[in-house]
């Protein structure tokens, strides 16, 4: 962005600003993504290698990526303070940010398409579709961050600004394409696991199982919603305000760690209903959708209605989440995978 030295002392809070709100919040994501996963790992022998091997590296990233937003702030606010010219160029921690962020965006999106891919049976034509986006995202970053790297950014020297109004910044298609990618893939996935849950309501008879859908209908808004609408915003302040000002930065900052979150909203959310999310049904058997077999419900059947005990007979409740329709199964299926 080409600043004047003068209009960069008359309007900090449009440069300077966005770092210290972003670092603020950062340090709140960071502090969510301990507590998450200090959740996560008290449980973390029921899940799968793979799983954890996810969880791992998707943390390791987000710290690596807070690492390096403190060393950022450390020198604009310490280390060259007061001085204008520094404060406002980026170094290569500030370059990384497009890499960092499809680093922990990337492996929660391709556990989310994997996760559609197994509602739809298996069906490639929504794999290769989901995942030429992820791979057009993942593809765009990592140039975006080469591109980024090979740019100065500085003050332009007073006699320029003397001379003429400012160069407008450039929109850099590369880099609308890796976010375009990122909200659109967020979009979708989001959509057909909304849509599949309310599909399988129609087919459900028993409220408790409607009860357990309720929850994971909720479960999904929760983990899908924050980082979808943080990719949407990133995309559209970035092409109002990348001539204007940094405050589109901040939606980058901090679009990474919230897929982070999402994941650990999922598996953690997941486990929940797994110690039994309604009084007198037990799900302690909800599969994984991505690795294994449906939901299986138990409820006792050693009521008393009437004084009549139903231990042999078949009650529609039970029959109804003992044998539910296809639809109604694959969705319970995702008590796991949510």
């Amino acid at each position: 962005m080409p600043l004047s030295l003068a209009g960069l002392e008359a309007h900090p809070a449009r440069y300077l600003g966005p770092m210290l709100v972003s670092l603020t919040l950062e340090a709140l994501q960071t502090g969510i993504v301990i507590n998450q996963s200090l959740t996560f790992w008290e449980r973390a022998e029921r899940e799968l290698a793979v799983v954890r091997a996810l969880v791992s590296f998707v943390t390791i990233v987000a710290f690596f990526q807070s690492t390096l937003r403190f060393y950022a702030a450390w020198r604009v606010f310490v280390y060259d303070f007061g001085n204008w010219i520094e404060s406002v160029l980026f170094i290569w921690a500030d370059k990384m940010q497009s890499t960092t962020t499809v680093l922990m965006a990337a492996p929660v999106q391709a556990f989310l398409i994997w996760r559609c891919w197994t509602l739809f049976n298996r069906n490639y034509i929504v794999l290769i579709s989901l995942g030429t986006l992820l791979v057009a995202q993942l593809v765009s970053s990592i140039v975006v961050t080469v591109q980024t790297f090979q740019i100065h950014f500085g003050v332009v020297p007073q006699a320029e600004v003397d001379a003429g109004p400012l160069p407008k910044v450039p929109i850099s298609p590369t880099f609308v394409l890796s976010l375009s990618c990122s909200a659109v893939l967020d979009i979708l996935v989001t959509g057909i696991l909304l849509a599949f849950l309310a599909r399988s309501k129609q087919s459900v008879t028993s409220s408790r199982f409607r009860r357990i859908l309720r929850r994971l209908t909720v479960l999904i808004w929760e983990a899908a919603l924050p980082p979808c609408v943080c990719a949407v915003l990133t995309v559209l302040t970035y092409l109002t305000l990348v001539d204007k000002n940094y405050w589109d930065l901040t939606f980058q900052a901090i679009l990474g760690k919230l897929y982070v979150i999402s994941l650990f909203v999922t598996l953690n959310g997941r486990a929940n209903l797994q110690n039994g999310p309604v009084p007198g049904l037990s799900t302690n058997r909800i599969s994984n959708l991505l690795w294994s077999s449906p939901i299986r419900v138990d409820i006792p059947t050693d009521i008393e209605r009437g004084g009549v005990s139903t231990r042999n007979t078949q009650a529609d409740d039970a029959s109804a989440v003992d044998s539910p329709t296809n639809p109604s199964r694959a969705a319970a299926s995702t008590g796991k995978a949510s």
